[in-house]
């Protein structure tokens, strides 16, 4: 009988591990200022109006010891969009983003302006290649342009071509929706860049709307009816606003005066 309960116990065991796989995080800051402190780290996959989701986002917080952080941790679903975040009094708060997957995380914070580069992964590296070193031109390029000056060598362009801040737009555009386009197969790493594009009424008047929708038919039919209900729902919201907003003025404007006597 007792043999039979320790089989049962192991078998148990072995079908909770079954599909969880490890991953680790390691993270680098420029600096020793967040030393002793926690970061928190967030599934960040959830959409705008998902409370019950948002709900379950946190995951876990992390201590940084000399200027580092150390995570372990299994994913039993699939890849998906996370999110460290940390602060410490009002003069220091800061977000970066990166997908957690099984493998060996890296993520190296170059200075607090800016996202942290990752690597390590198959999908963190094109997600480093495609959104944030791409995102980061733009970020330097308006810099450049509080100093007054027009244009941006990057490196990252081939032939070092000069480009203007509109040029990086449209060059940071286009990353963004290879990296979707690529991994459409997985709805929790790309359904949050999504729903900017998918955002209101005003979304469907956008250049990137068809190349939204063409992602959309490549993600599982079960997602992509979610986010177009999402749609639905931001449109709806929209037209809430609008109403609402026409009734309150309306009832400011019919408000009660007083009207005073001026004597002469």
């Amino acid at each position: 009988m007792i043999k039979h309960l320790f089989f049962f116990i192991f078998v148990s065991m072995l079908h909770l591990s079954y599909g969880q796989k490890r991953y680790t995080i390691r993270g680098e800051f420029p600096d020793h200022s967040l030393d002793n402190e926690y970061v928190l780290l967030y599934d960040f996959s959830s959409l705008q109006g998902e409370y019950e989701r948002s709900k379950q986002a946190f995951i876990d917080s992390i201590l940084v010891v000399d200027k580092v952080f150390y995570y372990e941790g299994t994913i039993n679903q699939e890849p998906f969009l996370a999110l460290v975040l940390c602060s410490k009094s009002r003069y220091l708060k800061y977000s970066t983003t990166f997908i957690v997957e099984p493998g060996n995380i890296q993520m190296r914070v170059v200075d607090w302006a800016s996202d942290g580069d990752v690597s390590g992964t198959s999908i963190n590296d094109d997600y480093n290649k495609y959104i944030i070193e791409r995102g980061k031109l733009i970020g330097k390029t308006r810099s450049l342009r509080t100093k007054r000056e027009d244009t941006i060598k990057s490196d990252t362009l081939k032939d070092n071509k000069c480009i203007s801040l509109s040029e990086v737009y449209t060059y940071a555009e286009e990353g963004k929706f290879i990296f979707l386009e690529k991994y459409a197969m997985y709805p929790n790493v790309v359904r949050y860049w999504l729903s900017f594009y998918l955002n209101g009424r005003r979304a469907s008047k956008s250049p990137a709307f068809s190349k939204c929708l063409h992602i959309l038919n490549l993600m599982p039919k079960a997602d992509r009816d979610i986010l177009l209900a999402w749609r639905d729902y931001t449109i709806k919201k929209e037209e809430y606003r609008e109403k609402t907003k026409s009734l309150l003025d309306s009832i400011h404007n019919n408000a009660p005066r007083f009207i005073e006597a001026i004597s002469k």
